[in-house]
């Protein structure tokens, strides 16, 4: 680029004086000729319109220009920090964007360090969000939790208290997971800004189960009035009802993110290590603090309860008996109705074309990794891709060849053997061809270099640029050595503003430097290669993570239920939800990205927390003599309510991250609420249908005793 500034600069003073046009200069496109040396402009310019008609008074061939590209080459010294480096870029974008000022020219910096500030102020727009997400998670938490306790007759101000902190307790259990680890040198990266809000939505759950089955426990115990009744006795109660549902969630999640952190990429890696150790602190804080703050409200309440008559204690208004009624009488309507024959078998089919539906999509997944998906609406770097997409991809893609071990370049054959490997490349699928190269030593023969010269070479104006090319160093007897140098050369294809193209063209780059890796220790280089390779690990990646979280669930289910039929059932329904989402996420505008691997890592721990909660308790029912149908009763009335609250609440939580303009936070909020609909519909609606066909259709269960019975919501099944 400078040699077409000199060039143009020495036109223009010709122009003033009048004088003579030098023929040794020639301002052509895409070779530009200067004293001799061709140059090839096709790596700066782009967009170009050529001129029409005699060229006699044009300095140039070019008519006009819409993009350049200059390219600034630091030489750094041992005493810069990265630090220094970046503060340097960041200093050169800061100079284009707040003091140049131009009418003509508009000046785009493009850095890592920009990239990566960019990122960042993209994941950092979220912590706003995360207050209104706690606010909207409150006030949902409050209103649910009084109606609830309200029913069970066991309203009262603490109630307010234990609302609030259920979503407190996850913030607190964030910030001890990410003290600890950050402690322990994990970096930070953007990504992790979301995990709060999944942190937010998982923690309410185990409070909501535990706030549930205290009232169960309450009202139970508020019934029998046992001697043995103490404030000890009720915690452990709940703890027995809830905590093994919290578990078997718990350590299926934290085993979702770990096996997705031990086969993902590195900021992948980082998202699942901070949620799994989140997760884990969080479960542990709901089990101790949460249950603490539990125990000092029930004292409260039982001191109440012993100053007032029993009568009063149990006595219901009218409209809290009529509701319970209503609600007890919807449960065996819903039920009866669900687990009739020919509503089960439509369900079924139903469930087959969601299942066609689901892998139609999955078959439909494409890898695209385009960059703007990683930046903010407003950030200059979305026009930056833009133009580099649009004007420099399909008519420039730069390959830099390394060559490691250039050895004796003076000697004829092994300079022949070096052009041959620069040949190659220039007459290769897509080239452009020799007028784009840059090669340091592709004017000079064999004969022509040494070695010595090349300092006092690198010394002259025209030819200082070659310096980031050459890397010397010092020989034995003061001679200089050339010790490694690289050449760049072009390939162009409208083809190319693909990903996938460009991914092959890079596995046909690599493939075709291996040839010469041996005899010059050649290596190649692409500005994209770290996108590039994600196309061929994402799918597998994904799918490894998928089917290795499934199994290890499996397990997990396994060593709580004990039962295999349970146990498939649970797991089935959680593949099928995760069918879903991957299939229906296809139709809903989202590809394979890294981002979409790091919401389906999550999208696998939270498709358990549903079917495990149900079929955790249906479990829990066996060995009463009580009919499929009663037991399912339980079972909803169990567990429906507060799962019903979980997962309403997660989804108004991470509805806050559409407030910012964000694909990272579009791509979650989708993959949360097709997780959180998919498995209400799996259990409040499949599991119970499988469960019900299974009952018919098997002998053994069909000799289970069969009758209908109206479980009053709160109460626990009663033997026949």
């Amino acid at each position: 680029m400078s040699s077409f500034q000199n060039g143009f600069q020495v036109k223009m003073a010709e122009r003033g004086l009048n004088s003579s046009r030098s023929e040794r200069i020639s301002l052509k496109y895409p070779v530009t000729k200067l004293f001799g040396r061709e140059v090839s402009l096709q790596p700066n310019f782009f967009g170009i319109q050529l001129a029409e008609g005699p060229a006699a008074e044009r300095l140039s061939n070019m008519e006009s220009v819409r993009l350049i590209i200059l390219q600034f080459r630091a030489e750094q010294h041992d005493a810069w920090s990265d630090d220094d480096v970046k503060k340097w870029e960041l200093a050169v974008n800061d100079f284009f964007a707040q003091h140049y000022l131009s009418e003509r020219l508009r000046v785009l910096v493009l850095s890592t360090s920009s990239v990566q500030k960019e990122i960042l102020r993209a994941g950092m727009s979220l912590s706003p969000f995360l207050l209104v997400g706690f606010f909207v998670m409150s006030v949902f938490s409050v209103a649910t939790t009084l109606a609830s306790a309200t029913f069970m007759h066991q309203l009262s101000w603490h109630k307010v208290t234990l609302a609030v902190m259920a979503c407190v307790v996850p913030f607190m259990s964030c910030g001890a997971a990410f003290g600890l680890l950050f402690f322990c040198g994990m970096r930070f990266g953007p990504i992790l800004c979301v995990t709060p809000f999944l942190i937010l939505a998982i923690g309410v759950d185990d409070s909501f189960l535990m706030l549930h089955a205290w009232h169960r426990v309450v009202k139970k115990a508020r019934q029998e009035r046992r001697p043995d009744d103490s404030l000890e006795n009720r915690l452990a109660e709940v703890l027995v009802e809830s905590g093994p549902s919290i578990t078997i969630s718990a350590a299926t999640n934290i085993l979702a993110f770990t096996v997705g952190a031990l086969t993902s990429p590195p900021e992948i890696q980082l998202f699942c290590y901070a949620n799994a150790m989140a997760i884990f602190v969080d479960t542990v804080f709901s089990e101790t603090i949460y249950a603490a703050m539990m125990a000092l409200a029930g004292r409260v309440e039982m001191r109440k309860e012993k100053l007032q008559e029993k009568e009063d204690v149990e006595g219901e208004t009218r409209w809290e008996h009529r509701l319970k009624e209503k609600t007890a009488r919807f449960l065996d309507v819903y039920l009866g109705q669900l687990t009739k024959t020919w509503v089960s078998i439509a369900v079924v089919v139903l469930y087959c074309g969601y299942v066609a539906i689901s892998v139609w999509g999955i078959t439909l997944l494409r890898t695209d990794l385009d960059t703007r998906k990683f930046f903010l609406k407003d950030s200059v770097l979305i026009e930056v891709d833009h133009l580099r997409t649009e004007l420099v991809v399909p008519y420039f893609t730069p390959l830099t060849v390394f060559v490691n071990r250039p050895g004796n370049l003076s000697d004829p054959e092994r300079r022949a053997r070096l052009d041959a490997l620069v040949t190659h490349f220039e007459t290769s699928k897509d080239a452009i061809g020799p007028d784009s190269t840059n090669n340091p030593f592709g004017e000079e023969s064999s004969s022509d270099f040494d070695a010595d010269e090349l300092p006092e070479f690198l010394k002259w104006p025209e030819y200082s640029f070659w310096k980031g090319f050459l890397k010397l160093k010092e020989a034995d007897g003061g001679s200089v050595e050339l010790e490694r140098f690289f050449f760049t050369t072009g390939f162009s294809g409208h083809k190319l503003q693909d990903w996938a193209e460009r991914g092959a063209l890079l596995a046909r780059w690599r493939a075709d430097v291996d040839g010469f890796r041996e005899e010059f220790d050649a290596s190649i280089f692409s500005d994209d290669a770290l996108f590039l390779d994600l196309i061929e690990v994402i799918p597998s990646v994904t799918w490894q993570s998928v089917a290795a979280t499934l199994l290890c669930m499996a397990v997990v289910c396994f060593l709580f239920m004990g039962d295999l039929f349970t146990v498939l059932v649970a797991s089935l329904s959680i593949s099928s939800i995760c069918l879903g989402v991957f299939g229906l996420l296809c139709f809903w505008g989202i590809n394979l990205d890294p981002i979409m691997m790091s919401a389906g890592v999550m999208a696998i721990g939270f498709s358990v927390d549903i079917p495990a909660h149900i079929a955790f308790h249906f479990y829990r029912t066996r060995g009463d003599g009580a009919s499929v149908p009663l037991r399912l009763q339980h079972t909803l009335a169990a567990v429906g309510f507060p799962v019903v609250q979980a997962g309403v609440s997660t989804i108004l939580c991470v509805l806050s991250l559409l407030c910012v303009s964000l694909y990272m936070s579009e791509v979650f909020v989708k993959t949360m609420f097709l997780c959180i609909s998919l498995g209400l519909l799996h259990g409040f609606i499949l599991i119970p249908v499988v469960f019900s066909l299974a009952h018919r259709l098997t002998p053994k269960r069909r000799q289970q005793k069969s009758f209908r019975t109206t479980v009053a919501v709160g109460e626990e099944p009663k033997k026949c």
